[in-house]
């Protein structure tokens, strides 16, 4: 790279007491315990704001400038150049290109100064060529014509013998909540969902008021940030931002309002302090429609700073949702082998997968069944250990965290309308309606139900071993437990893993949620 290629850096800092804040974490979310203050992390476990001032001061020396602390002094992010790099890090960066993938790559490692070897943790930034998230979006190639479309306000074609024009149907939002059982919970108005996104969303607010008022929806506030800065005009994303705020909506009924925010890039360290951010803001649900396709190609430096800000997030309650991806059971990892997503594949995540929804032959908004949608990421992941809320099906998922926990609909074909926008060659700004799918709707869609569910007097612990319980007494038929809380899917492989019909599953999970039973079920486990 040229010393005057731009460069952003995010400076991770070390935790103290890890493994016992690991183990905090763990207890938190099988409820021995209750969740950590800010003032209980700060006093044990956090760096202090003079240390996190030690590397702040340290790259201003170095020539980086737009210099930004995290809240609990973990991150600091800053912009610069190649020559910047190579002075502070004593490392040189590359260009890297192939086919459509572009990013850079250090040549050598990264050197970090002994006066900060006690506080600094890791360096991210500078393999972006293989750590870089991609979203989780896919558009309908259907086109607007065929039966299998519903109009983007009206019910659908519905004859008048109560005949649907199709079972795999696009739906609108007004369908999704009856679908999974949603619509039984009060709307979550007294709660806050974070969505995490990239690049400006200056348009978003805007797309979103036009969606919501064709549906007669009353507007949640939206309120975005931008944790580390942005370049603007950098609209890449926004397609992505529509859909996760549409869909969060559409699930939740209602909020306080959605807390939007934007990374600078799809870098999962840039996606790492946007999470930062929100998990700094105790924001107690966190939408994440970004990952690494490949989990196995991450570096061990990267999943230990992911780690040790999720120890974070569970101790305090928090639940983030993160995508497995969409390339199949075979996306082309390096290793050639079955793979999911980066972060999906942390134990301290729900991982979300993707399904194919189908309603009744007699209403749009009834439930029939799913089935898995064939490009839906999922398995083991490729160094974290089964978790001890996985013990219980231990005979299907092996030795190692197996992804994803649940599915939703995720299908293009039985996907969600909603409005996108972008700028003409002559700068007109335009809007089209359109019809998404993929990880990225599942996962929003997750996240606006469990909205529902906290509204509904579930505190906003780390639920894992508690979904994982309900599930082994709905398969078991024990009694006293949900019997419907999950909808089993009933079919479908994405070329690795086959649903098996009635059970936990590596392609899987637990399935869909079925969320007024599942709230239920979740009451009585208290």
């Amino acid at each position: 790279m040229s010393a005057n290629a731009p460069v952003r850096v995010n400076v991770v800092l070390k935790m103290h007491n890890q493994s016992e804040l690991k183990q905090i974490a763990e207890q938190v979310r099988t409820r021995a315990r209750s969740p950590l203050t800010d003032n209980d992390l700060a006093a044990r476990y956090l760096p202090s704001h003079v240390d996190a001032m030690r590397v702040y001061n340290f790259l201003h020396a170095n020539g980086f400038n737009q210099i930004y602390l995290s809240k609990d002094n973990m991150i600091v992010t800053a912009w610069g150049t190649a020559a910047n790099v190579q002075s502070a890090f004593k490392t040189q960066l590359y260009s890297l290109r192939r086919d459509k993938q572009a990013g850079v790559a250090n040549a050598d490692p990264v050197s970090i100064p002994a006066a900060l070897s006690d506080v600094i943790g890791a360096v991210h930034g500078l393999r972006s060529f293989q750590e870089r998230g991609v979203s989780g979006a896919k558009v309908a190639a259907t086109t607007q014509g065929n039966v299998t479309w519903k109009g983007k306000g009206a019910p659908g074609t519905q004859s008048t013998t109560g005949v649907v024009a199709c079972r795999e149907c696009v739906h609108a939002p007004t369908d999704f909540p009856a679908l999974y059982g949603a619509s039984q919970l009060a709307p979550a108005n007294a709660q806050v969902v974070a969505v995490i996104g990239v690049g400006d969303q200056r348009n978003t607010n805007y797309l979103y008021q036009t969606w919501a008022s064709n549906y007669g929806y009353g507007f949640i506030p939206l309120d975005v940030s931008y944790p580390t800065g942005y370049t603007p005009g950098d609209y890449e994303a926004q397609t992505e931002a529509v859909l996760d705020v549409d869909a969060v909506a559409t699930m939740s009924g209602g909020l306080q309002k959605i807390a939007f925010y934007s990374a600078p890039s799809t870098n999962l360290d840039d996606e790492l302090a946007a999470v930062t951010a929100a998990i700094n803001d105790n924001r107690s649900t966190i939408s994440l429609s970004y990952a690494a396709t490949c989990d196995s190609d991450i570096g061990q430096d990267l999943r230990n700073s992911w780690d040790q800000e999720l120890w974070a997030a569970v101790a305090k309650g928090i639940t983030v949702f993160a995508i497995t991806q969409d390339r199949g059971g075979y996306p082309g990892c390096s290793n050639n082998q079955s793979a999911t997503g980066f972060p999906g594949s942390s134990p301290y995540v729900v991982s979300v997968g993707a399904s194919t929804l189908y309603n009744t032959a007699d209403s749009y908004s009834t439930y029939d069944h799913e089935t898995l949608w064939p490009w839906s990421e999922s398995g083991p992941a490729a160094t974290e250990p089964r978790p001890y809320y996985q013990d219980g099906v231990a005979n299907i998922a092996g030795s190692r965290r197996s992804t994803p926990d649940f599915v939703m609909d995720g299908d293009p074909n039985s996907g969600l309308w909603i409005v996108t926008g972008g700028y003409n060659s002559s700068g007109t700004y335009q809007t089209t309606w359109a019809v998404y799918g993929g990880t990225s709707l599942a996962a929003p869609l997750l996240a606006g139900t469990y909205a529902r569910l906290l509204q509904s007097g579930i505190p906003p612990y780390f639920w894992q071993q508690t979904f994982y319980d309900i599930g082994a007494g709905q398969v078991n038929h024990t009694s006293g437990d949900c019997l419907t809380c999950y909808n089993l899917l009933t079919g479908g492989s994405n070329g690795a893993y086959s649903v098996t019909p009635g059970q936990f599953n590596r392609a899987s999970g637990w399935g869909s949620w079925n969320a007024g039973a599942l709230a239920t079920g979740m009451q009585f486990q208290r």
